[in-house]
């Protein structure tokens, strides 16, 4: 336990805030007419400060240039700004952040585990399991545990599964140790900029077998698990 804790530095604190960004990308739509896959994804940290000014100048940079940028978002902004964007959040320390993500591909999604009150609190749980497995994040080091959603990417009723799922896949893991739960717009937090990005990049390279932004930070990415890679059942 402790070798491993002093491998991930980050995890090791007694103290401080634990940061959690999640995101998701591609549809609810569980036909041939949605997306392929779902992906959601964790960042986890305990320092929000590093590529804050980097993003900052960039958004400044575009503005000086005419091109009115208020936050960075990675499946409407241009190639050529996501050219931008990618190399920032790829300068992040791996021994500072983690990142894990999973993927579904939804025609192997049965149609029992289609409903919001069981897709999301299973994708959820896979997703927090490997960071708190027993072995690697011990979350009761922690004064508080701070969750942050973007407001915007799903529809009330998806945003509200969704909490309610991380609320139930939290709980075993907290002991004593406070909370609070954010649904904010993506343009308040450079940090949900940088998940939904990293989310976007993980997203593409199984919908579209687009590999380069996926290739300039997989290497911040610890777990990425295809949930129902072994089913042999498509639904549709």
């Amino acid at each position: 336990m402790e070798a491993l804790l002093q491998r991930i530095p980050f995890l090791s604190r007694k103290s401080g805030y634990l940061y959690i960004f999640i995101d998701e990308a591609g549809n609810y739509d569980f036909s041939p007419a949605g997306t392929k896959f779902w992906v959601i994804t964790a960042l986890i940290t305990t320092d929000i400060s590093p590529a804050f000014m980097e993003l900052y100048d960039l958004k400044h940079e575009m503005i000086d240039q005419g091109i009115d940028t208020e936050y960075f978002h990675a499946s409407e902004d241009r190639q050529a700004l996501r050219d931008r964007v990618f190399p920032i959040i790829a300068t992040l320390d791996r021994k500072k952040i983690r990142v894990d993500s999973v993927v579904v591909e939804k025609r192997k999604t049965g149609p029992s585990l289609r409903r919001l009150s069981k897709f999301y609190p299973m994708m959820v749980e896979s997703l927090l399991k490997y960071p708190f497995d027993p072995r690697g994040l011990d979350v009761r080091r922690f004064s508080k545990v701070l969750v942050f959603l973007d407001r915007a990417s799903t529809r009330r009723n998806q945003r509200e599964a969704l909490k309610k799922a991380i609320k139930h896949a939290l709980k075993p893991h907290l002991g004593n140790v406070p909370y609070i739960i954010c649904m904010h717009q993506s343009g308040s937090h450079h940090y949900l900029q940088i998940v939904d990005y990293l989310c976007w990049a993980i997203y593409v390279a199984w919908e579209r077998k687009e590999l380069r932004p996926y290739n300039t930070v997989r290497h911040l990415i610890r777990s990425e698990f295809p949930i129902f890679r072994r089913g042999h059942t498509d639904w549709y």
